[in-house]
């Protein structure tokens, strides 16, 4: 009698290839979860200084937390969809996976840039749309960039050890991708639909309308880029001087369109030396804006009201007459130059 047989006659439970996957699931879900917050972190860490000054949470679509996969998926990938996986555990690489959704497909290839020039983890292309495109040019499907993410080494995350080598899928795709891939999950991928003719004729539609709104989305960002090019690059100078001479981050918002949607006449030439100037001129400009930014006011947060303050300088209380917002918002800039608005 065998081994097996004398277990099971004892009365001893028979451990399944699913219940050691499980178990061993258990034990590392944490180090699993721990790798991709982690790697979440440092994308998007790098990320805000790559696309600055726009901010991270306008920058991505959609809400970012690494998510582990389900045990039952698991074990279905693991055992039932005839995948040729030798050693199905280590095979499969999304047990955790975070998706980096963007609004263009060049803000996709800045992701990917950005996660490819990390230290301290290797990375492999699960998936490439573009060499996909190339390879069958008139075929439209599912298009993203899959990445697999490992540490190099050991790595501490907070107080859980990651061993080397643990994956994290990163799927980086445009709004639109995301849109199609949520469609398609739970109806033409998926065995127990049976895709028709019809519906994956209309799926390669709907993913052919895809890249073509793509193409017109990067047009008009190309558009809207070349328009605000010179507004952008006098915010750009005057965070310089602002960072300089007041010594804090400047935060652009709306509110720095409308100041050089008025003020932009008046930038030109030298005006980010002059902007300097006259702080060094009247240093006490320096503490009034600390002093209005500590009690919150967005408005002193703006590199463009070095430009208002710079109006004030030249035409006095006339500089009411090109001030965008209420009076009562400029009678700060006016005091602290001395001036009233009566």
């Amino acid at each position: 009698m065998d081994s097996d047989h004398c277990a099971q006659s004892a009365g001893k439970p028979t451990v399944t290839k699913e219940d050691a996957f499980l178990a061993r699931w258990q034990d590392e879900r944490a180090a699993y979860l721990a790798w991709g917050q982690h790697v979440s972190s440092v994308i998007s860490e790098a990320l805000v200084q790559v696309i600055a000054p726009v901010s991270i949470d306008y920058f991505l679509k959609a809400p970012l937390a690494p998510r582990l996969k389900d045990n039952q998926k698991l074990i279905e990938k693991a055992f039932y969809r005839n995948k040729p996986y030798e050693d199905p555990y280590t095979d499969i690489t999304d047990k955790v996976g975070i998706r980096f959704v963007v609004l263009l497909g060049t803000q996709v290839k800045i992701v990917a840039e950005v996660l490819e020039g990390v230290e301290g983890w290797t990375w492999s292309r699960d998936r490439d749309y573009e060499e996909e495109q190339s390879e069958n040019p008139v075929v439209f499907e599912y298009a993203a960039v899959h990445f697999v993410v490992r540490p190099k080494s050991d790595t501490m995350v907070g107080d859980i050890l990651v061993p080397t080598g643990t994956p994290c899928e990163v799927q980086v795709k445009t709004i639109l991708q995301h849109a199609y891939s949520e469609l398609t999950h739970d109806t033409i991928y998926k065995p127990q639909i049976q895709a028709t003719p019809a519906m994956q004729r209309n799926a390669a539609k709907a993913m052919a309308l895809l890249e073509a709104t793509n193409d017109y989305f990067e047009r008009v960002a190309t558009d809207v880029a070349t328009a605000l090019s010179t507004v952008r690059d006098i915010t750009n100078e005057l965070s310089t001087v602002y960072r300089d001479m007041i010594g804090l981050e400047p935060n652009p918002t709306l509110l720095e369109g409308l100041l050089l949607e008025v003020y932009e006449p008046i930038a030109e030439g030298d005006y980010a030396d002059r902007a300097r100037a006259m702080l060094q001129k009247r240093p006490f400009l320096i503490d009034r804006i600390k002093a209005k930014v500590a009690e919150r006011n967005p408005i002193f947060s703006q590199p463009a009201v070095l430009l208002a303050y710079m109006d004030v300088v030249d035409l006095g209380k006339r500089a009411i007459r090109r001030w965008p917002l209420t009076p009562a918002e400029m009678e700060p800039i006016l005091s602290d130059l001395g001036q009233t608005i009566h």
